[in-house]
């Protein structure tokens, strides 16, 4: 047998082994949308189906390649469920077979959501257009999609959001996932940084430093003074600016008492009055952050 002749069996052998693979995959698709029809026609518009049809790597995927024991499920009569329709590990187990190896996913084992068992599907909905796409994008201010569904467990950042002073989260502007990465990080509180400060710095980059004169509850954690979620108080402070001051400076060189309600101490911005630069100053004059 001639190399060529060799080539043109081997070419046909792959074409047919692809034209296998395709039936396969339509008898597989026909099978499941007997009973489960709405779900196999709006595949296409997911970002599953638009990324397995764009990719020739995932053209043979079909309903199998993630509902293993689909099969049984068929035979059954629909009473035995894919592991892939349980709740847990079990159904995650279909999709980190390929998510696994994604670099965005590198820290879900150990992660909070990994160890308290929440299922992929608790967040995401393979079977359904993301929000955010072209066909369902958010025409009218309010809270992102994201926002939304971390609320649905984390409803005691609710209120938070509606606060006097808060990120604009409530407009769309940012999200949860803006600060906090519900796959796993390194940080605490699946924050996105290496530490509190650091997340702060990424849109808060005037506050950085380094400066001349430090002001030391600054520079070990930005929580010391503000809430990260919201408050009633300016600028996401913990409290008054007076209360807050004299946490920790109750003797010094003037009053710090509030004292009477038209004092210098408590009327306008009152410490805020004199200590402007209060995250830390670059003047020769200023360790008192006057300037």
């Amino acid at each position: 047998m001639t190399s060529r002749h060799g080539r043109l069996l081997a070419g046909l052998a792959l074409a047919t082994a692809g034209v296998l693979a395709l039936a396969a995959t339509a008898r597989a698709q026909e099978d499941c949308a007997t009973c489960h029809e709405d779900k196999a026609k709006a595949f296409s518009k997911t970002g599953h189906g638009r990324y397995f049809a764009a990719d020739t790597a995932y053209q043979s995927a079909n309903c199998l390649s993630c509902h293993a024991g689909a099969q049984e499920h068929a035979a059954s009569g629909g009473e035995k469920k894919p592991p892939s329709l349980k709740r847990g590990i079990e159904a995650n187990s279909s999709c980190l077979s390929c998510h696994a190896n994604n670099p965005k996913h590198a820290h879900w084992q150990g992660s909070a959501h990994q160890l308290a068992a929440v299922a992929c599907a608790t967040c995401h909905n393979p079977h359904e257009p993301a929000k955010g796409t072209p066909q369902q994008a958010k025409t009218l201010p309010g809270p992102t999609e994201t926002t939304k569904k971390c609320l649905e467990c984390h409803g005691a950042m609710r209120a938070a959001l509606h606060q006097r002073s808060a990120h604009p989260m409530r407009d769309g502007q940012m999200d949860c996932a803006s600060c906090h990465d519900p796959h796993g990080t390194p940080g605490e509180k699946l924050i996105r940084q290496g530490s509190t400060n650091e997340l702060c710095y990424s849109c808060h980059q005037n506050m950085r430093g380094p400066f001349l004169w430090e002001h030391s509850p600054v520079r070990e954690d930005c929580l010391s003074c503000h809430k990260a979620h919201g408050s009633n108080y300016p600028q996401m402070l913990q409290a008054r600016v007076t209360q807050l001051c004299t946490s920790c400076h109750q003797q010094g060189r003037h009053q710090t008492t509030a004292g009477l309600p038209a004092s210098v101490w408590v009327g306008n911005r009152a410490c805020l009055n004199c200590h402007q630069n209060i995250h830390g100053s670059n003047h020769p004059s200023g360790p008192l952050f006057q300037r």
